[in-house]
């Protein structure tokens, strides 16, 4: 009788000390605004940076030829030949170099048909064929939305890592024309001095992430 008194005792001491854990989860849970299990992610958010597009000799010379001026416009600036764009925000995946990063600003075009701008560019890397996306504004308008260029990452780069675990650098980004952004070109240019794959330049980006 002893024994299984001293076991009632033990038990309902175990059930106490188990509702008194609970309870203070449960109050730190609270105080928390709700727990969460925690992973580790190669995914982070794009909040900011900035991109420096520089073009390639033979495709400056490919707009001097068409008579297309550029210029910075908007949030960006120029540094020599060079474009330098905010970067907006994004999502970017480390491990495998998939995923999307907004640019501010974008090229003001001085063609023989019209000055348009392209603006709202949006690399995108996590579809099958990674682009890079501007919208045409034409005298004040939104006229089309489409891919400007394919976008190749350094593999070597990849998994890319994090400077101070805040920054991420990606260097060397070649850009190459699609069809549309050349058919773009030679009809504002009214030539057919773009064509698809033609190497437009390299972009080197600086994004802060979070």
């Amino acid at each position: 009788m002893k024994l299984r008194k001293t076991w009632r005792w033990g038990r309902h001491g175990l059930w106490a000390l188990l509702v008194c854990v609970s309870l203070t989860l449960s109050l730190q849970a609270q105080q928390d605004g709700g727990t969460r299990p925690i992973r580790a992610t190669a995914v982070h958010t794009v909040v900011g940076g900035r991109v420096r597009l520089q073009f390639s000799d033979a495709f400056r010379g490919a707009l001097r030829r068409a008579h297309i001026a550029y210029d910075a416009v908007g949030a960006s600036t120029t540094e020599g030949d060079a474009v330098l764009l905010p970067v907006a925000d994004g999502l970017f995946d480390l491990a495998s170099g998939r995923g999307t990063v907004v640019w501010r600003g974008g090229l003001a075009l001085e063609t023989p048909k019209a000055d348009v701008d392209l603006r709202g560019f949006r690399m995108d890397t996590v579809g099958r064929l990674p682009l890079l996306w501007t919208t045409l504004v034409v005298e004040g308008e939104l006229a089309d939305t489409f891919p400007l260029c394919t976008v190749a990452l350094p593999t070597t780069q990849l998994p890319a890592r994090l400077i101070g675990g805040r920054v991420l650098t990606l260097r060397d980004v070649e850009l190459r024309l699609t069809a549309e952004g050349a058919a773009c070109l030679n009809r504002l240019s009214a030539s057919e001095r773009f064509a698809s794959g033609q190497v437009v330049g390299l972009a080197n980006i600086i994004a802060i992430v979070e």
